[in-house]
């Protein structure tokens, strides 16, 4: 976006908008929709106050369509990433056909086969005032206007510039950008603005409910109100994976991220039926609730049902870190457990998979209702290099980074890649050796990775095991043991203990070795979530 050069346009070249809503009709059969075909109000305004509105559409892709009154029509930018509040933060809006002023009040939902298709809310609205000149239509012909805002959400000093197109472009782009003022937040958080200030709902709920108004083909009353259909569910998508991060090795910066925090646990699949019926299950498909039953109470901690959300089972600290050694003894003393939650797959009656991230993690947000069982994972947008020195500095295991319109794929994508701050990854134990001193059970576990169908020594752990992790360690070791060596190198060390290659150590190292050895590893508890042929060293790509 910084390549693009500003050019303010002088008013003796005729602006792309002549004025007129021949555009906004040319696109829309009126035989076929009931949206207003509008004309043009005429007269001039006494008030130095004009009208807007932002509407929050999701058609083929989620965005925002800002509507600004002039010249009696509202004239409207496409804003994929939507509007903020933060000071000089560009936004790509694109220029797009004047509406009748009428088309402001609109919400409800545009029917499949209609020109923009899909759910519409009024995200803000209020009025403005030029802040330079005093007829807004003159000022955007120019290709530049400022103006005040009083809106509910959106307040203040804002610019809009028009801004030529990169070469092969199509369309009319112009920037959207909040000046600095009172009302101006860094640290504003689009996704935390997800309601109508009109009806206080969601675009999901705004899809669902049967009420809300539907623009459908209606042609012997197109301006009265449109008719109220019941919405048709989408069933509960019955998932066969879990979208997985790509690992890199550097943090990045870049608008069109969004970073959040890698939390250290069991993943989980939360589902809800419509009777109150939960279900907590691994990647794997194992039951997570059998074992960890305090997380029961998930199945209240949502305010629409039925539903399905992604997420993390947490121990955190006393500082509000994961802890993965946690969740071993939760397991056993049923100690308080935090589920993190940070994607949203259907709710509302929707499946909410082929959605923008960005929306599926607004709607999520607003239907946590028991915050100490479910804790949303917040997010920074953009700024991944600082926020991966604040994970680095607190000792987190690391961050993901995930593309604001990434939908929800059941697979391992680079839409979301995952940083870590510390080496950690999974491997199977392949045997063990006899403890030394005072220690009881075993002196260090045998640790591999897999090469195609073979297990390939990865060296040993010996530190982070209590007495009571030794013991149990020690027992499920002696159940499953063999003569023969499990690795492809045979006997990796003298009189070392073997078992079947079945069971699977969380561990922290310091670095991978050139014979490709962990080094100064640390155990941090077994993973009954992994399946052992699917471990494998993790490179960055």
């Amino acid at each position: 976006m910084a390549s693009r050069k500003t050019s303010r346009k002088k008013a003796t070249k005729k602006p792309r908008s002549s004025g007129s809503l021949e555009a906004y009709r040319a696109k829309r059969d009126f035989g076929k929709t009931p949206e207003p075909a509008g004309t043009r109000a005429r007269g001039t305004r006494a008030s130095k106050r004009f009208r807007f509105v932002v509407q929050m559409h999701h058609a083929s892709r989620l965005h925002w369509d800002f509507r600004l009154e002039a010249g009696g029509m509202l004239a409207s930018w496409a804003v994929p990433k939507g509007p903020t509040l933060v000071p000089l933060e560009r936004r790509l809006a694109m220029h797009v056909e004047d509406h009748p002023l009428s088309y402001r009040d609109f919400e409800g939902t545009i029917p499949k086969g209609q020109y923009g298709a899909g759910s519409v809310i009024v995200w803000d609205e209020g009025t403005y005032e030029l802040a330079e000149g005093t007829d807004p239509a003159r000022e955007i012909a120019a290709g530049k206007t400022k103006f005040i805002m009083h809106g509910e959400k959106l307040k203040g000093l804002f610019t809009l510039v028009r801004i030529k197109p990169r070469e092969g472009e199509s369309g009319d782009p112009w920037l959207l950008f909040k000046d600095r003022d009172e009302y101006a937040k860094s640290s504003w958080d689009l996704a935390r603005h997800a309601r109508s200030v009109k009806s206080g709902k969601t675009l999901a709920e705004i899809g669902r409910d049967p009420k809300s108004r539907t623009w459908t083909s209606r042609p012997k009353d197109r301006h009265a109100a449109a008719p109220r259909t019941a919405s048709k569910r989408d069933p509960i998508p019955a998932l066969k994976s879990v979208m997985l991060a790509t690992l890199v090795s550097e943090p990045f910066d870049n608008e069109d991220w969004l970073f959040e925090i890698k939390w250290d646990g069991y993943r989980a699949i939360c589902s809800i039926d419509e009777a109150g019926k939960l279900s907590l299950k691994s990647r794997n498909a194992l039951d997570l609730l059998a074992r960890f039953p305090q997380m029961a109470g998930l199945a209240d901690a949502f305010s629409s049902i039925p539903i399905v959300v992604d997420g993390e089972i947490c121990s955190l600290d006393s500082h509000g870190r994961s802890i993965f050694q946690g969740l071993q003894e939760a397991a056993k003393t049923r100690a308080p457990l935090v589920y993190v939650v940070f994607d949203l797959i259907y709710a509302d009656g929707r499946d909410l998979r082929a959605s923008p991230l960005e929306e599926r993690k607004s709607i999520l947000q607003s239907l946590i209702r028991d915050t100490d069982l479910a804790l949303y994972s917040k997010h920074i947008a953009g700024k991944g290099i600082a926020f991966f020195e604040q994970i680095r500095k607190r000792g987190l295991e690391g961050m993901v980074a995930k593309r604001r319109d990434s939908p929800y794929e059941e697979r391992r994508t680079r839409d979301w890649l995952k940083i870590k701050a510390h080496l950690e990854q999974e491997l199977v134990i392949g045997g063990w050796t006899e403890p030394m001193g005072s220690r009881t059970g075993f002196g260090s576990l045998l640790l591999g990775v897999h090469e195609g169908k073979k297990l390939r020594y990865a060296g040993n752990v010996g530190t982070g095991f209590s007495e009571s992790v030794l013991r149990d360690v020690h027992a499920s070791l002696k159940r499953i043991a063999r003569k023969s060596s499990p690795f492809a190198e045979g006997d990796v060390l003298r009189g070392a203990h073997y078992v079947e290659p079945k069971l699977v150590a969380q561990v922290r190292f310091a670095e991978w070795t050139r014979d490709g050895y962990v080094r100064q590893a640390a155990f941090l508890g077994l993973r009954t979530d992994k399946d052992a042929k699917d471990v494998v060293r993790e490179r960055p790509a």
